[in-house]
Formats: structure tokens, sequence, C-alpha cells
């Protein structure tokens, strides 16, 4: 019997580690700061309990800030808050709704590397609205000491406005 009751808390945890975790695609509020703090409650001072509180749903990237700002996808409790670096919560937007870079790809049925000649095409641009939106905070000895917003407008940097329809 207990070489059953093994089994099926082996299989159980089997099955569990297979699930993927779906992150969260951030709404165009994750992007606003009013008086020095985020949609979330994250201000300058904070930390970084109060950051995985607010964060732990949606994807986050790292980078150092001693080299150019390359950054990877972290896991949010591996980043290393303690040394001085740069996270960020960033996706797209398509008319208006949030959508990440996975989503993007399925609807239009192409890769990853293909990406960005998509976005950046005139056919996709006289059709859509494309804006990509970040949140991003720099860290110093495990504290945020700066955040800021912004965005990049493909159809303006392109010079190609979305054709009203």
């Amino acid at each position: 019997m207990k070489k059953l009751q093994l089994i099926l808390l082996v299989a159980v945890l089997l099955l569990t580690g297979c699930e993927k975790n779906e992150q969260a695609v951030a709404s165009a509020d994750v992007f606003t700061i009013e008086n020095g703090v985020t949609h979330d409650g994250v201000s300058i001072g904070d930390g970084k309990s109060e950051f995985i509180d607010a964060y732990s749903d949606y994807v986050i990237q790292a980078a150092y800030t001693d080299v150019d700002f390359s950054y990877l996808v972290m896991s949010i409790n591996k980043i290393p808050y303690d040394e001085n670096i740069s996270t960020l919560i960033a996706n797209f937007f398509i008319d208006e709704e949030p959508m990440s870079e996975e989503t993007i790809c399925k609807e239009n049925e192409i890769e990853d590397e293909d990406l960005y000649s998509l976005l950046s095409s005139s056919t996709y641009l006289r059709a859509h609205e494309v804006i990509y939106r970040y949140l991003r905070f720099t860290w110093e000895d495990s504290v945020i000491t700066d955040i800021d917003i912004g965005e990049f407008n493909y159809n303006e940097t392109y010079e190609v406005p979305k054709l009203e329809t």
C-alpha cells in the first residue's frame, strides 16, 4: 500500500511540475506613476519583497547597469537585487490592447526571430498602431533608486501611420 501511495505522490508531483506558469500581460495601468508611486504601489526606497509582491505575475527582465542595457528574462526570485541592476516590465500594445511577444507571434503565425520584421513592416503598421511600453526600476544595494516609464511608438519611428478604416 505504501508503494502505491509513493507512486501516486510522485505522479502528482511530476504532473504539477509540468504545468506552465502563465505570466500576466501588463495592462496600460501598470505603466503609470503618480507622485513617485507605481500603479502597483512600489516606490523609490522599496526593496525586493515589495517588488516581488507587486510584480511576481509578470515577466521580469534584468540587466546590469555597468554594461549596455542588455536585458534578459529572469525569475523574479533569482534576480540579484543586491547588485547594481535594472529591472524592466515591458510589453507591446497593438491597437491599444496589451500583448505578449508570444501572442503576437502566434496570431501572425510567425517565429520569434521574425517579430521585429513584422512590427517594423509598412504593411503591418498601416493596419495597426504598435507601441512598446516599459516600466524600469534601477537598483543599488537592494533598494530601488529610480523608477521611470517610457514607450517606443513604432508607427512614429518608422513614419508609417495607421490607416483609418
